[in-house]
């Protein structure tokens, strides 16, 4: 039986989020304040790159609080978006981009470690950052409510039967749980690359609330979706839209917003 691949060997998903990247930009939610202060306050400088920094939502929010951001990001069309809006791209995959002697306080990454090997990325973090500097890849965590999650599971089953997605299969404790083995694998990488102190994870715990149409907006954006014909997607949002007016309308969603960061030993 062959082997099923890594998470980050999934070249066609990783790079399908540019499909429509005004929509990823516009619906995905920002990182917490707290957990973006804490990393940007443990990093010796403000000088930072963004490996697969996407459309630039957190790149963004870390020019806000004085850093100098460089984005690596292999999706043109990604890239470009991150352009329009101020930040400067170079576009590559992490792995296989070329610092030209570079150097840098902090590397990060927003909800796209995954979708790089992660003792290469370690090693390639390693490379670039200056003694003390932090490597911080992190990610937003999220749990449905149960009765929502159940309504969304049968509509992925239904109409995405071979998604390895399933909204309805939840972790019974908190939302990092369930985040849990992309989280464990990051920290594996970070200490196989060398060169790091021992990993850690940092986290913020924090709500939202979504109406019908701005979950329906967001909804596309899913990497298990971003592939899918239209009509297979509107079928998909149809029924997703339909659970939703059942449970009242609206629905507020549980976010833990949690990094795995080490910092660069000093030699």
């Amino acid at each position: 039986m062959p082997t099923p691949p890594e998470i980050h060997q999934l070249r066609q998903a990783a790079e399908s989020f540019g499909v429509d990247a005004e929509r990823y930009d516009r619906t995905r939610p920002p990182y917490p304040a707290a957990l973006l202060d804490r990393i940007v306050e443990a990093a010796p400088g403000r000088q930072v790159l963004n490996a697969g920094c996407g459309t630039g939502i957190e790149s963004r929010q870390l020019w806000e609080r004085g850093c100098t951001v460089l984005g690596v990001e292999p999706d043109p069309r990604m890239a470009g978006f991150a352009r329009r809006t101020g930040i400067e791209v170079e576009e590559a995959r992490f792995e296989d981009w070329r610092p030209a002697g570079r150097t840098f306080d902090l590397v990060v990454a927003g909800t796209a470690w995954h979708w790089i090997d992660p003792v290469a990325g370690a090693a390639k973090a390693a490379e670039v950052l200056r003694p003390g500097g932090r490597l911080a890849p992190f990610w937003h965590t999220f749990k449905l409510p149960d009765e929502m999650a159940a309504g969304f599971g049968e509509v992925f089953r239904r109409l995405v039967p071979d998604s390895p997605f399933d909204p309805g299969r939840q972790p019974v404790g908190s939302a990092v749980e369930g985040y849990q083995p992309i989280l464990t694998r990051a920290a594996d990488g970070i200490r196989a690359a060398g060169g790091f102190t021992e990993p850690e994870q940092w986290q913020v715990d924090w709500e939202k609330r979504y109406s019908r149409d701005e979950w329906l907006d967001q909804l596309p954006t899913s990497g298990a979706l971003t592939r899918l014909p239209a009509d297979r997607l509107a079928a998909i949002t149809e029924a997703v839209g339909a659970t939703i007016d059942r449970m009242g309308g609206d629905f507020v969603m549980s976010y833990t917003s949690v990094t795995v960061t080490a910092a660069r030993v000093r030699t």
